[in-house]
């Protein structure tokens, strides 16, 4: 090989590196589930190392890519006045001078707060970055119907939720399988960013026995669902012919009595 040619990939190969930082990714999403009471703070890390006593050095955090907060050693933090309300600027995440406020602490957490957050640390030899992706759950308010319609063997079903997010996933399921056709989900997002979301399927009856329908509302990356249950006419009497039955039940034992004698 060209020795010129190998001195300029050894060059190309070095500027390379010089450019590639160390870099830290949270594989999994950390889950935030709003609550009516005061909740803790959610705490962000960014864990790196570096040299032992440099000259200077800056942390920054971004929320998509947009600063929300900086720390320089031998200062106080500091918040980007439009997000000075959801982050404690006092809290100290380490003993160590050099990772002393390094955290981000979020407070009074949003759905707002969903987002992917970025940690940038620089020193005279160093440069680190760490991303970490927050997902809000929020279901405080949310209502969850599942009705049901029966036309001859054929029984529709109708799930609606509304008032969640982020973005759910709606399914149906009876407990003989028997879901013969599915509508497209219906969501739709309103004014507030929060989700309303219908689901429509048929399911065929071939027998007279009740059948139990179950609603699921999902959400991705989160462990729990939100359920309902609504049951087909139970097998048997109506209330109709129950009210009809005890009706001839009373006149005949009162004829027996001899009170309507």
């Amino acid at each position: 090989m060209d020795p010129l040619l190998i001195i300029v990939l050894a060059i190309g190969l070095f500027q390379r590196d010089a450019l590639c930082y160390p870099t830290k990714d949270e594989s999994e999403d950390k889950i935030v589930v709003l609550q009516n009471e005061e909740m803790d703070p959610t705490i962000l890390d960014c864990d790196y190392e570096i040299e032992e006593s440099p000259s200077f050095l800056t942390l920054k955090w971004y929320r998509d890519e947009k600063s929300i907060y900086q720390w320089i050693l031998g200062n106080l933090p500091y918040a980007i006045p439009e997000f000075k309300n959801e982050i404690d600027i006092s809290y100290e995440s380490s003993m160590e001078p050099n990772k002393q406020y390094s955290s981000l602490a979020l407070i009074n957490p949003t759905i707002r707060t969903t987002g992917d957050y970025k940690c940038v640390v620089q020193t005279p030899l160093k440069t680190f970055t760490s991303h970490q992706r927050v997902q809000v759950i929020d279901v405080r308010n949310y209502t969850l119907e599942l009705s049901h319609n029966k036309i001859h063997n054929e029984t529709q079903l109708k799930c609606t939720v509304t008032n969640v997010y982020p973005r759910p996933s709606i399914s149906i399921v009876s407990n003989d399988q028997d879901v013969v056709k599915r509508e497209p989900t219906s969501l739709e997002e309103d004014e507030e960013g929060y989700y309303n979301g219908t689901a429509v399927v048929a399911v065929f009856d071939t027998d007279d026995d009740p059948d139990a329908y179950q609603c699921i509302v999902s959400f991705d990356g989160y462990s729990e669902n939100l359920t309902t249950v609504a049951t087909s006419a139970t097998a048997g009497v109506s209330h109709v012919d129950f009210n009809l039955w005890l009706f001839c039940f009373l006149y005949y034992l009162l004829s027996q009595l001899g009170i309507l004698n």
